[in-house]
């Protein structure tokens, strides 16, 4: 037993004098836990605070809630729902909603002189809430819908500005696919970028109009 004697008498707290000593091995042991705690909940933190970010930034594009047309579709093209100003009315009055406001997807390519790219553009009314964008916004301004006619004017991301070598100011075309093949010509006003590649892209903000027409 004098082995485990001689191990027992070191991690055991002893007397120096009249004072009560703890021996090296059991302050190791109590810097060790007290690390590896402030390390979990360290990790917990930032998988917290990530896991946040992530979702404000799906809301920011969408929204908490969405009515759509329910149908098996799982593409960015949906069937379009009859919004009257009743319907309007009531989610207004819901508790809980604080605000209300149209949307419309469309799946696209744009095209440059020379490159294209797959994109869904996502037409908003005068309605829309720009908050999330305007924090976002990190070249020229947000766009403005006249109430005479469509227009013309969009957001796109940063991501699809240097991949196509678009800056604010240019005009590009986006041919959409349909029983007959259109296209549309745009005019950037300004780039926003969130750092969620996923949605930035893909998505370039219009004029609901001009997905209506299409």
């Amino acid at each position: 037993m004098g082995f485990e004697y001689f191990i027992a008498k070191r991690i055991y707290f002893s007397k120096e004098g009249d004072r009560q000593a703890t021996p090296p091995v059991v302050r190791i042991a109590m810097v060790g836990i007290a690390l590896g705690l402030a390390v979990m909940i360290l990790s917990v933190a930032i998988v917290i605070g990530f896991k946040k970010e992530i979702r404000n930034k799906v809301i920011g594009f969408g929204s908490h809630i969405q009515i759509t047309n329910f149908d098996n579709n799982a593409s960015y093209e949906s069937t379009p729902i009859a919004v009257s100003d009743t319907l309007l009315d009531h989610l207004k009055s819901f508790p809980g909603i604080t605000h209300v406001e149209a949307f419309a997807t469309k799946p696209g390519i744009l095209k440059t002189d020379t490159d294209f790219q797959g994109i869904v553009l996502k037409g908003v009314d005068e309605n829309y809430d720009w908050t999330f964008f305007r924090n976002n916004l990190k070249e020229g301004e947000l766009f403005t819908l006249p109430a005479d006619k469509a227009s013309t004017d969009v957001l796109i991301s940063r991501y699809l500005a240097n991949l196509l070598g678009l800056k604010v100011g240019d005009s590009f075309l986006t041919y959409f696919v349909q029983d007959e093949v259109r296209a549309r010509k745009f005019r950037i006003t300004g780039i926003y970028e969130t750092g969620f590649v996923d949605y930035d892209k893909l998505f370039v903000v219009a004029d609901i109009r001009q997905i209506r027409r299409l």
